[in-house]
Order: structure tokens, then sequence, then C-alpha cells
């Protein structure tokens, strides 16, 4: 992992900015600190610039022959950033930070981007070796996999639900899970309330030029004493939703085929 830089909201919004990308850097900034007017917005832009400077980030010889204040190394970095076209995304709520790898091109570097408290953005370049191990290390689920292998299958109705524990009788009313389903849905509902009814999530996003990220794909975690739960979208048109408790093993694999999929430039 090679390190690039670590900076707050407000400075990433700048050296986006001064890197010909306005309109990404106010969508980033709004996003942690709000709408602001354009009085406010340039003062944020005035302390921001002060702390770059501070951090010694500000090239004061390319200000003074009114070129971009930032290095060579520095430009290169921010645009290859926003001009990503894929971007994977691994939440880790009860962490308060966020865990992104953005896609740079074929045989080269990702760029691992670290967000803690929606504050701080830590920046490393890494290979594509690296990034299924990052993941595992982020999560750090360790089950036994004593009951693995058991199953049960939601629709997507039933599965939003669970968003809220006041709904859960209504889902099993329209589950229609079996005996043997239930006992597993129970012993889900158990992992879940544990955990604060809280599911983390691995989803992978293109980012087309001039457009919001649209949403490829997504896979729910759950860790249990168990093993791991692992929720993912199948082909069933009554109920897609598979909730599968996994060994070490099962998620190893997984996280292997995470890291070293085929993305098309």
């Amino acid at each position: 992992m090679q390190h690039i830089m670590t900076c707050t909201t407000e400075e990433l919004a700048l050296l986006i900015t001064l890197c010909g990308y306005p309109a990404v850097a106010k969508s980033i900034a709004e996003a942690s600190l709000g709408e602001k007017s354009e009085q406010e917005w340039m003062a944020v832009m005035d302390s921001a610039a002060r702390q770059l400077m501070a951090k010694q980030y500000w090239d004061f010889e390319k200000e003074a022959r009114d070129e971009i204040p930032l290095s060579d190394e520095l430009q290169r970095f921010i645009v290859q950033y926003v001009q990503s076209d894929y971007m994977l995304r691994c939440s880790n709520a009860p962490m308060q930070n966020v865990l992104l790898f953005h896609y740079i091109e074929k045989d080269a570097p990702w760029v691992v981007h670290i967000i803690d408290r929606d504050i701080i953005h830590e920046f490393s370049y890494i290979s594509q070796e690296e990034l299924s191990s990052i993941i595992r290390d982020y999560y750090d689920y360790r089950g036994n996999s004593l009951e693995v292998g058991r199953q049960f299958q939601l629709s997507d109705e039933a599965f939003d639900l669970l968003q809220d524990k006041a709904q859960l009788e209504r889902v099993k009313e329209i589950s229609a899970l079996s005996s043997g389903q239930l006992a597993t849905f129970q012993h889900f509902i158990q992992d879940l309330e544990e955990k604060d009814w809280i599911l983390n999530n691995i989803s992978l996003f293109s980012i087309p030029e001039q457009d919001e990220p649209r949403l490829l794909n997504i896979v729910f975690f759950l860790p249990s004493s168990a093993g791991v739960w692992i929720i993912e979208y199948t082909d069933h048109e009554e109920t897609p939703v598979l909730i599968q408790l996994s060994s070490s093993t099962e998620w190893e694999q997984l996280l292997q085929f995470i890291g070293h999929m085929e993305l098309s430039e």
C-alpha cells in the first residue's frame, strides 16, 4: 500500500475544485457539511487553502506563475480519482467509517479511500492483489462456522420490511417459511438484534461522466458466532433475496471473487 495523502472534507473539496471539477467538489462537501451559500462556500475554501498551505501541499512557485498551486503528481491523482469509472463501497456502521476502492484502469493500481466519521479522508494506491485482504481486515469476521449451510429466501418486500424491527411479524406472515427455515430465520433475527439491526454491505457502482453513480451489485453481511450471514440477490422471481449462514472459507471465497472481478474499461 502506497500512501498518497490524508485530508479533511473541506481540503478535498478545494483540491478537486483547483483541478477543474467544482461541481464534483461541491457535491462531496455538501454531502458532509450541508448546503452552503456562495459566501459560506468561499469561506470554507479559504480556510481549506490555509490548511493545505500548513500541510505543505500548496506550491507557492506555481501560484506565482498563475498555475494550479499543486504538484503535478497530486494533480494526476485528483484527476484519476474524479475520473474513476467504478467504485467499490464497503460500509461498517459500528466503526463510523467507510472503505472505498476507486478503479483506475486495468493492470494499474486501485485507489483505496477511507472516510472516518465523514470528516477525514485517507488515500493510498494498492494493487489488485491487495484488495480482498484489505476488505477482510476491515471487517475482521472470525465466526466459528458451526451451523453453516442453513438458509432461507425472502421477497424484496419482506427484506425491505426487515429494516424496521416493528415489521418483524409482518415479514413472517408474507414469507411462508417452513419450520426449518423459520428456525434459521429466528437465528438470523437474533444475530441482527445483537448488531442493533444493522447490516453491513459491499456495493459496486459505475460512475458515468456527468451523472450520478449507478448501483451495479450489492451484497449484505452480518457476523454471527456460528459463521457469517451472506445476503445476496438471485434471479428467483418471487423470493430473490437469499440469506445463508456461510463458513469462513465461503466468506474468503467471496472476497477473492470481489477482489479479482473483471471490470471493463
